[in-house]
């Protein structure tokens, strides 16, 4: 008995000393897209202009704690785009007056640091610096800074709003919120609701208030390095349609559409997905959001093929619509026509100096001339970004900087009709720049391209 556990008890020891011994190297946090991004500095500049909007007290953000099902980790958009980290479990604490940010992180086993790579604590002093920070705490502490830091009345800002995410708006996870909490068996907080409820209970005298707003504006208006992804991706993205669309022909089903783009994604770099493929044929081709993908397309149908990649947290979000056999039907291609005549009509108001309810009306207008305007839902569009559906809707002046895509539908559910052709665009100084150019939206040179690569 006594010899047997000894030798166990010294392997023990020495699988200790070399997990401590592993390089620290972090799985999520990627210093690459840091980078891209404009390095440390630029999530330092970031986090220095909301201190100054918000002025007082000091600002919480949580990061994601729970791994997704399947798919590769991507962090909480509004805490990414603060600190540049993919951490699970971590939060940040910043002093809105001094300027100085504090990140709290799970303390990791040796044996859980092997598995899944360090995290910011796991790492060394240098190895954090590297990445922006000197002072980096276990999230043990956190319940007791907070304590000393509230201990008389004083600001505390959160995120009142809902999160956002790859492929939902902050209303959309507010609706998947509301699922929850009218199911009998529903999580009553779900998400980040359960952390800022239990700031409210342990720490009476921070007055809570909402920087949503603040986040909001800055995410709205693209940086110089965001913008430079987003045409990588603009690029990528398109690259990935047109594979898609070049490789149909009938019959085929619908996520051997998919599969085409997903490996042209995957391939060029893309982390993951902006949002679930929509390849919508038949009777499935007027649910707007139809992810199964299963059918097999017959011959002259139309397809709805949306799609885009996700790369270095940024989205993309295009859409074209074709016949799988390579010609459009005469009423089909009426209806195409109109739909893409809408759709260059609001992309050329786009420009400094108007507003987005111009540009609806211009799309708008090509609906009435038609006789479809009940068709019209407003302007066919939303911001695009860290957010597939980024933050803000296209209201008001239109800014330089801002990313937006332009995505008018006509449709016809009795006849299994629906066209939608849809580009994501840049206001620049000199107007729009269409950062989904790559794939052609032509009708001829739609046709040309249906099944090309055969």
């Amino acid at each position: 008995m006594k010899s047997s556990v000894a030798p166990f008890a010294r392997f023990t020891v020495c699988l200790l000393v070399l997990w401590l011994a592993l390089p620290a190297f972090a799985q999520y946090t990627d210093l690459v897209v840091i980078n891209d991004l404009g390095g440390p500095q630029e999530f330092a500049r970031r986090r220095e202009q909301l201190a100054k909007q918000l002025k007082t007290g000091y600002l919480i953000l949580f990061a994601r704690t729970i791994l997704p099902e399947a798919n590769h980790y991507r962090e909480d958009n509004d805490f990414f785009y603060f600190t540049g980290l993919a951490d699970p479990g971590a939060v940040l604490l910043m002093d809105v007056e001094k300027g100085k940010t504090i990140i709290f992180e799970p303390e990791q086993a040796p044996r859980t640091k092997q598995v899944y790579g360090a995290n910011l604590l796991a790492m060394t002093a240098e190895q954090q610096e590297k990445l922006g920070y000197k002072a980096v705490m276990p999230i043990s502490v956190l319940d007791s800074i907070l304590a000393f830091t509230f201990s008389k009345e004083t600001d505390l800002w959160l995120r009142l709003s809902f999160a956002d995410k790859a492929d939902g708006a902050r209303p959309e996870t507010g609706h998947d919120y509301a699922a929850e909490y009218a199911h009998p068996y529903g999580d009553p907080t779900p998400g980040d609701r359960a952390a800022i409820k239990k700031l409210a209970e342990r720490y009476p005298a921070a007055h809570q208030r909402d920087a949503t707003q603040f986040i909001d504006e800055m995410r709205n208006i693209k940086t110089t390095e965001e913008i430079a992804l987003l045409r990588r991706n603009g690029a990528l993205s398109a690259e990935g349609i047109k594979q898609g669309i070049a490789h149909a022909h009938p019959p085929m089903y619908e996520y051997q559409i998919e599969a085409r783009a997903a490996y042209v994604f995957r391939n060029g770099g893309a982390q993951g997905w902006a949002y679930p493929a929509i390849v919508g044929t038949g009777e499935n081709i007027n649910t707007w959001h139809y992810f199964s993908d299963r059918r097999e397309i017959q011959p002259n149908q139309l397809v709805v093929f949306d799609f885009a990649a996700d790369l270095n947290h940024m989205a993309m979000d295009i859409t074209r619509t074709f016949n799988i056999s390579g010609k459009f039907t005469p009423e089909q291609a009426k209806w195409y026509a109109v739909d893409l005549e809408s759709q260059k009509a609001s992309i050329a108001m786009i420009k400094p100096g108007n507003t987005w309810e111009q540009a609806a009306d211009a799309g708008k207008a090509v609906f009435e001339k038609n006789g479809i305007e009940k068709q019209w839902y407003g302007f066919p569009g939303h911001f695009v970004g860290l957010a597939t559906h980024d933050v803000l809707r296209p209201t008001g002046p239109i800014k330089v900087g801002q990313v937006v895509t332009v995505e008018p539908i006509v449709e016809f559910p009795e006849k299994q009709m629906h066209f939608r052709v849809e580009d994501t665009i840049l206001v620049t100084e000199n107007g729009p720049e269409i950062l989904s150019s790559g794939v052609p939206k032509e009708m001829v040179d739609v046709e040309k391209l249906v099944g090309s690569a055969k």
